[in-house]
């Protein structure tokens, strides 16, 4: 495979840092394709080293091993398995005891220049020797030495065992007996793991979790793509899921307390403001629905203004606009009145938020307004949300003041009415979600009959259409779901239904994490596109430094986007040089993550590509996604779907959901077992990617991607789809500098799925071209058309074929008229030599007809352009 990315680039400063730039990946480059068996069968030496590598680094870190001891237990880490490093299968003993051997496989793993000294070897020899549980026997146990040799042994043996194969029980039990010895106290492993992934809400739990645990002294030890991994000496008896809770909710109002704009929205009905804003700092809120005012002020339009005018006036009747009249009560006829009309129905749906009626509302906003009594009578006929504001603009003598003084009783009021339901019920759900969607480490008892029995006895109107069906549901509008999300009950089909748009029920933790999604990525400033999610998982038994890097590494990605939208990629570099290069980009690319608390066990990156079809966002975003996942120093497993929530797994290195039939030739069932099952559909798209390039110009490589990507259902089509571009793109090429730079990526395309079926049809049409080739068997020039001169010939003989013609006639016909064809247009005119050739040349085609094409003309001349197309390619090839 072509050599792969690496993501990291900036220069390394701490040990960890060194260690994923610069040593994991030539672990991978040296071992990744060598299996292991027994209790680690199906995964490479390259993972297990790695496994032991950052264990090693996080475990020392935590037992404070000196920092000029630790890259020396690296290096050791890294080697430690010199039986499996060597061809001869010697033993471990002989081989750490061998220098010259083991200073090799230090350079090897890049990790030589930690060993300094002569001493220093000598450690590393120490350690690898004991690792494996074997006693001292080099004579050292008759001589003082370094008494923490004993603790890091354990902790190089603990690493060692730290994937080993086995159940978890067994497992952790003896690392607990190790790490008791490397760390010189009693020590306890203690996982959490979630049940499902919810994307940014997950992530803040997690963190939530981490942060509780740590207080009360646990360390993160590795994180898995369901879970974490703590040590402790001990775990108080305490049900810790109230504090939890607690904390989580803290992390979501954060979120939103810093994208308040988001959460007041100007709608068709009015500017709506959301709880959370309030929740979270209501001068803010208040400056945010002042700004708006101020651009319904610069938008106005008096003819659009006009129709609503005459259309609530006629809705109230001409007596209730005769008597608004006489008091002043005048409709809207300038921008400054329409920016009050509108503050003013921001009032009215902020008061009825807090559960007030129409007529106490407008009492409230009169009172604050400057509205007289008599004027407040007057009004009462017109429609309270949309024909009242019209109509009292003018009255409203205290103007945006007044109005912003009625919104603030609004906020208050609203705060009032939740408070004490949300310190009670919204507390008591954010506890039981946490009790449903975290396995910790201490005694919960759940009810799980409530859950089914919400399911089965629930409305089927109340069908949730984005997660569980629970107590908890919803109903949204298509603003707060994820793009695509499916409509249970149409609010304008049902009795006493308004004309609105359908409404959307939910669980109230699903529509609160795609909320938290669409405030919390960097999605464009354009209308909601349906995007594709990439969601990547840290492989497990990750050391938590590996999350502290990948989280910088995503934030700087981000920024390369300075006004915090898409972040793309220079598609020319990707496809010609497998360049990953990120740049800014308004409308289309990858929505990453604006914190690095979203980002935890896993990340969901929403990818974006404009007005583009289903099937080629997918190949591009699967495309991004394997490069990113395969870098060398990351190397994440990943799942691309339309979903936002899909389920991880442990044994799965990748998954793509929804793959179209005509691509399933190229990107196989969607399921890779291994990495290497990904890398060979990389190498795939790397191919395919080169071909685009080579032949359609930037702006129509995607086009020309996805047609190559639709012939690979019969892989013999490419050369057709090939030749096309190429005449589309210039009216006459030039095949051989085609086929120079095409000839390599299509070989290696061709070679990981040519279907058995097409290699007779190949081998006759090479075997025709290398005659072709030899006894220079074509036209008067080296046009196309001349060049494929003597095929056309062999088509044009089938297409016209007679019943009463035998083949035998049809080619020796086409024999004898093409050797006088040659005659003609030679200077020097042909002779016996030449017939033969033309006859070999024929014979091929012949048994090309009736071998493959059953001497059925109808099934022949179906191909005849695909045909044309591969013949012409071969005749370069054989040329060369």
């Amino acid at each position: 495979m072509s050599k792969r990315n690496r993501l990291l680039n900036n220069p390394p400063k701490s040990l960890e840092e060194i260690y994923f730039s610069e040593i994991r990946p030539q672990l991978y480059e040296n071992h990744a394709h060598h299996h292991q068996y027994g209790v680690r069968k199906g995964t490479t030496l390259a993972e297990h080293l790695d496994s032991a590598c950052q264990f090693i680094l996080t475990v020392s870190r935590i037992a404070e091993v000196p920092e000029h001891k630790r890259p020396l237990l690296l290096a050791a880490t890294a080697v430690h398995d010199l039986n499996k490093l060597d061809t001869q299968k010697r033993n471990i003993k002989t081989l750490a005891r061998n220098q010259e051997f083991l200073r090799e496989q230090l350079e090897k793993a890049c990790v030589l220049s930690f060993v300094v000294s002569e001493d220093d070897l000598e450690l590393v020899r120490k350690l690898i020797e004991r690792h494996s549980g074997h006693n001292v026997s080099d004579g050292a146990r008759f001589l003082p030495e370094d008494p923490n040799i004993e603790r890091w042994a354990a902790m190089l043996t603990a690493a060692d065992l730290f994937d080993l194969g086995i159940p978890d029980a067994q497992r952790f039990r003896k690392l607990e007996k190790e790490l008791t010895v490397a760390f010189g106290r009693s020590c306890n492993l203690f996982r959490i793991s979630i049940s499902e992934d919810k994307g940014y809400i997950t992530a803040l739990l997690l963190g939530a979790c981490e942060e509780v645990l740590q207080k009360y002294g646990l360390n993160p030890l590795a994180i898995f793509p369901d879970g974490e991994l703590f040590e402790g000496e001990t775990l108080s008896n305490v049900d810790l899921t109230k504090e939890i809770a607690a904390v989580w909710q803290s992390k979501i109002d954060q979120v939103f307390g810093n994208n308040i704009e988001r959460l007041v929205r100007p709608t068709k009905d009015g500017i709506k403001v959301t709880y959370q804003a309030i929740q979270q700092n209501i001068e803010e809120v208040l400056v945010n629905v002042e700004a708006l005012l101020e651009r319904k002020k610069a938008g106005y339009k008096s003819d659009k203004i006009a129709k609503d005018v005459t259309k609530w006036g006629e809705a109230a009747g001409a007596e209730a606009l005769i008597k608004a009249a006489e008091l002043q009560l005048l409709p809207v006829s300038n921008a400054e009145e329409f920016a009050i009309s509108e503050g003013l129905k921001a009032a009215y749906l902020s008061y009825r938020e807090a559960g007030l009626s129409p007529k106490e509302v407008w009492d409230k906003i009169a009172h604050h307004t400057g509205i007289s009594e008599l004027q407040r009578t007057a009004i009462e006929p017109f429609n309270g949300q949309y024909g009242r504001p019209l109509f009292a603009a003018k009255a409203a003598v205290k103007g945006i003041e007044g109005i912003k003084k009625a919104l603030q009783e609004s906020f208050q009021l609203r705060k009032e009415s939740t408070q004490i339901s949300e310190e009670t019920e919204v507390s008591e759900e954010m506890i039981a979600v946490v009790s449903r969607m975290v396995n910790l480490p201490f005694a919960i008892r759940l009810n799980g009959v409530d859950d089914l029995n919400a399911y089965v006895e629930a409305n089927p109107r109340q069908r949730c259409s984005l997660g569980s069906t629970s107590t908890d549901i919803d109903e949204l509008i298509s603003d707060n779901m994820p793009p695509g999300t499916k409509v249970q009950a149409f609010s304008n089909r049902l009795p006493g239904g308004i004309s609105a748009e359908p409404k959307r029920q939910a669980d109230s933790i699903a529509a609160l994490a795609y909320q938290l999604m669409a405030v919390g990525a960097n999605f464009p400033a354009v209308k909601k596109q349906d995007p594709l999610y990439l969601h990547l998982a840290l492989p497990k038994g990750s050391a938590p430094e590996l999350l502290r890097i990948w989280r910088r590494l995503l934030k700087q990605l981000a920024a390369t986007n300075a006004e915090g939208g898409t972040v793309t990629i220079d598609e020319l570099k990707l496809y010609k040089d497998n360049q990953l290069e990120f740049k800014a980009n308004k409308v289309v690319g990858l929505a990453l993550p604006k914190r690095p608390d979203f980002v935890h066990t896993s990340v969901i990156i929403p990818l974006l590509w404009g007005d583009v079809n289903n099937s080629l966002a997918l190949l591009k975003s699967l495309r991004l996604a394997l490069e990113i996942s395969l870098s060398l120093d990351i190397g994440f497993p990943f799942v691309l779907s339309s979903n936002l929530e899909v389920e991880l797994s442990n044994d799965v290195y990748g998954r793509i959901e929804g793959i179209p039939s005509a691509l399933q030739t190229l990107l196989g069932n969607g399921q890779y077992q291994q990495r290497q099952d990904a890398e060979k559909i990389l190498e795939r798209l790397r191919c395919i990617g080169k071909l685009a390039t080579s032949v359609a110009s930037i702006q129509k490589a995607d086009d020309c991607l996805y047609d190559l990507a639709r012939a690979c259902v019969r892989p013999i089509e490419l050369y057709y789809v090939l030749l096309r571009w190429t005449l589309r793109e210039q009216d006459e090429p030039n095949l051989s500098v085609i086929w120079s730079r095409i000839c390599e990526p299509l070989n290696t395309l061709l070679e990981s799925f040519m279907p058995d079926e097409n290699l007779l049809l190949t081998k006759y049409l090479k075997e025709a071209a290398q005659i072709a080739a030899e006894g220079k068997i074509w036209g008067s020039s080296f046009k196309r058309t001349a060049q494929a001169e003597p095929f056309t010939a062999f088509i044009a003989a089938i297409r016209s074929q007679k019943p009463y013609l035998g083949l035998d006639v049809i080619f020796a016909a086409l024999v004898q008229q093409y050797h006088t064809r040659l005659d003609r247009i030679r200077e020097h005119g042909v002779g016996a030599t030449k017939y033969e050739q033309v006859k070999r040349y024929y014979e091929l085609l012949r048994k090309l007809y009736e071998e493959v094409y059953s001497a059925r003309p109808e099934k022949f001349l179906s191909d005849q352009k695909t045909l044309e197309a591969a013949y012409l390619f071969f005749l370069e090839e054989a040329r060369k």
